[in-house]
Parts: C-alpha cells; sequence; structure tokens
C-alpha cells in the first residue's frame, strides 16, 4: 500500500551552483575556436574595406 504519510523531500538551498562552470572549459579548444573567429572576422573585414570595382580607380 502507499504510505500516506510520507513527507516531500526538502531541497536544500543552501548549495549554490555556478551558472558556468569553468572547470570542464577546454582551453585549448576555446582558443581554436576563437582563432578561427578571428580569421573569419579579418577576412570580412578586408572584403567590406576593399573598393568597390564599379567605380575608377582616378575617382
Amino acid at each position: 500500500m502507499f504510505s500516506v504519510f510520507k513527507s516531500p523531500s526538502i531541497p536544500n538551498l543552501r548549495k549554490k551552483s555556478p551558472i558556468i562552470d569553468l572547470r570542464y572549459v577546454d582551453v585549448q579548444s576555446c582558443m581554436v575556436i576563437l582563432f578561427i573567429a578571428g580569421v573569419l572576422l579579418f577576412s570580412i573585414l578586408c572584403v567590406v574595406g576593399a573598393p568597390n570595382s564599379n567605380y575608377p580607380a582616378g575617382i
């Protein structure tokens, strides 16, 4: 039979777990991702900053 007097478990609110746990972050993979993002951003900025080929170079 089921117990009618079973008390619900009370969670321990004193335990504070961080939102981002940096112990499990691999620094080497983060550096690779940042390097790829930097190269991509640099290439986009080079294309945007290049002169437009629709205008002659003398203007």
